[in-house]
């Protein structure tokens, strides 16, 4: 009979045979109930609340109705011929509808959240490389957000779960990596992170971090700008005190070497330019930093209270 293999990740898809066979085909109707029924596999579910949930725009009659022909069709995807009615979906209570949880099958979803949610209890401090490859091997599960362009409650909520358990786990790496010196790895993670939420002022500053130890102050200069501006055309806000603070520190460093470099005369004339360009940036910045501060010390003056 061999084995049913559904993912939930980027898209539902459902094969048997490992992954031999072709994929069955799918509506958007019987994806999203396959999702629901899979993400609560752990209890059954009433008929009522399920045609509650996917057909309450409808009457009850109708609702039911629809339910019956969404059953029966998953039914024939998930059991075709050859194999057993009730080997996947069953509904040994009557009214009530579930996944038979003993049934030989791979679920990606249940394979991420159990495995990786187990792996995280061990202290990035103390992993081993082994370790953190088999990490790295569950992350790449994660191909694409749950049940993309489906938005119930149940599925924006989900969706959103495993998404934080997936940042989690690459900022896990992006700790690990900058731990033991292997600033590319780290930083890529970093970065991989900010596709997913950019808006992550911490993950902007832990990298800055990283390029200023690996020596490439002129990056983490970069990443504060890109931070910068980040937040100002999202949030319409400046960085927070301690990123602005870690710019500092690593423009002060900056000048320093530069001047050291441009007293010895070690300098060409195209990296003279460049210098003249980050010194401008600079002054540009700061003269927003004055202009914001003085805003606000305007406002204060103007209500005190």
């Amino acid at each position: 009979m061999g084995i049913l293999q559904i993912t939930l990740f980027g898209g539902v898809r459902v094969t048997h045979n490992n992954w031999l066979t072709e994929e069955a085909k799918l509506t958007r109707e019987i994806q999203a109930l396959l999702a629901y029924i899979l993400i609560q596999r752990h209890r059954v579910h009433s008929r009522e609340v399920l045609a509650e949930l996917f057909w309450g725009e409808h009457s009850q009659e109708r609702a039911r109705g629809s339910l019956n022909t969404a059953l029966w069709k998953l039914r024939k995807v998930l059991e075709p011929e050859g194999i057993p009615a009730g080997t996947y979906l069953n509904n040994n209570h009557p009214g009530e509808v579930g996944f038979n949880m003993e049934s030989q099958y791979w679920l990606d979803v249940e394979v991420f959240e159990e495995e990786i949610s187990h792996a995280l209890t061990c202290p990035f401090q103390s992993a081993e490389d082994k370790y953190i490859i088999d990490l790295e091997k569950l992350l790449a599960l994660y191909k694409g957000e749950l049940l993309e362009g489906f938005y119930k409650d149940w599925a924006l909520r989900e969706r959103e779960r495993l998404r934080a358990l997936y940042l989690k786990s690459l900022i896990y790496l992006l700790q690990y990596y900058g731990l033991h010196g292997r600033y590319e790895k780290a930083i890529a993670y970093g970065q991989q992170i900010l596709d997913l939420d950019p808006l992550l002022e911490e993950i902007h500053r832990a990298i800055m971090r990283l390029y200023l130890e690996n020596g490439q102050r002129a990056l983490a200069a970069r990443q504060y700008e890109i931070c910068r501006l980040t937040l100002s055309k999202e949030l319409d806000i400046s960085p927070m005190k301690e990123t602005q603070a870690l710019y500092t520190q690593i423009r002060t460093k900056t000048d320093r070497s530069r001047l050291s470099t441009i007293s010895n005369g070690q300098i060409s004339f195209d990296q003279a330019l460049l210098h003249l360009r980050e010194a401008s940036q600079t002054i540009d910045l700061a003269k927003e930093q004055i202009r914001q501060a003085l805003q606000v010390i305007e406002k204060y003056s103007e209500h005190p209270d």
